[in-house]
């Protein structure tokens, strides 16, 4: 449903210091020229007011970056979505996510790990300030779906159901740092039954698999958790599967941005039935 060139993002920075208005420049491998900004809209209330700095995880080589950077507009035009740090007062997500409504491109989404950022300026005091709002982002959202339907020539109410257009769309990053670092190593939760904390929720879009990820090993990329498809399970999945799968649409894995660590039991509760003794079965 977006374009996420995460992975392509070389540099960038943006400017709010006039409200109201976004404007500035990104560097992506791919490129020969920057992608300039001039974007209607706020930052959210964490930077709002100031200009922010930050350097991506792309690689000037990378083999791959022309071809999924082909038709990204050099000046992109339309309205910021929801650009923050991650910084408190933690309106919409923990770490740095910048999204905007390009006239030519349409969605696009970029996230990044906490220290690949930089605020400059002085931030306006946040308490003074009122969040974004959530309706003019929801109407941002059905203005996008609604040109796909138009593309596709479909009713717009039904947008809601369409894929992605740009197929070649890789997916978002799955796997934070910050996850990254919560998720205890393989049988870090043995034994802990529906006690076990989920650290982090995958799902396809296009129907209703569902991962829920307890442990992971970093050396071959290995989760365990919960596997919710043809049935609820416990098992093995990995980080390379779920970034190459698609859904019956097409659509690539995504994860829950808004997940807080939750018990297994309180996910699946006819899994974990407590025994008169006090233990699960």
């Amino acid at each position: 449903m977006a374009w996420r060139p995460t992975n392509y993002l070389l540099e960038g920075e943006l400017d709010n210091t006039t409200l109201g208005k976004v404007t500035g420049w990104m560097k992506f491998a791919g490129m020969k020229d920057k992608v300039t900004f001039d974007l209607k809209g706020d930052f959210h209330r964490d930077i709002r007011g100031a200009k922010i700095h930050f350097i991506g995880d792309g690689r000037e080589k990378d083999v791959e970056a022309a071809s999924y950077m082909d038709g990204m507009a050099v000046h992109q035009t339309g309205k910021v979505g929801d650009i923050t740090a991650g910084l408190p007062p933690q309106d919409y997500v923990d770490y740095p996510y910048i999204e905007w409504y390009g006239d030519d491109n349409g969605r696009v989404v970029i996230e990044m790990e906490a220290g690949q950022i930089n605020v400059l300026g002085t931030l306006k005091p946040w308490a003074e300030t009122e969040p974004n709002s959530r309706e003019e982002q929801a109407q941002n959202m059905g203005e996008f779906l609604g040109q796909i339907a138009q593309e596709l020539d479909m009713p717009a109410d039904r947008a809601i159901c369409v894929g992605m257009t740009q197929a070649k769309a890789p997916g978002m990053k799955l796997l934070t740092e910050e996850i990254r670092k919560q998720l205890p190593p393989l049988y870090g939760q043995d034994g802990k039954g529906g006690g076990a904390i989920v650290y982090a929720k995958f799902f396809t879009p296009d129907n209703s698999w569902t991962w829920y990820a307890t442990e992971f090993g970093p050396e071959d990329g290995m989760f365990f958790g919960l596997v919710d498809g043809l049935a609820k399970e416990m098992g093995y999945f990995t980080l390379s599967e779920l970034e190459s799968a698609t859904g019956p649409m097409g659509l690539h894995i995504e994860r829950d941005i808004h997940w807080r660590p939750t018990k297994l039991r309180d996910i699946a509760p006819e899994m974990f039935r407590e025994d008169k003794s006090g233990g699960e079965q």
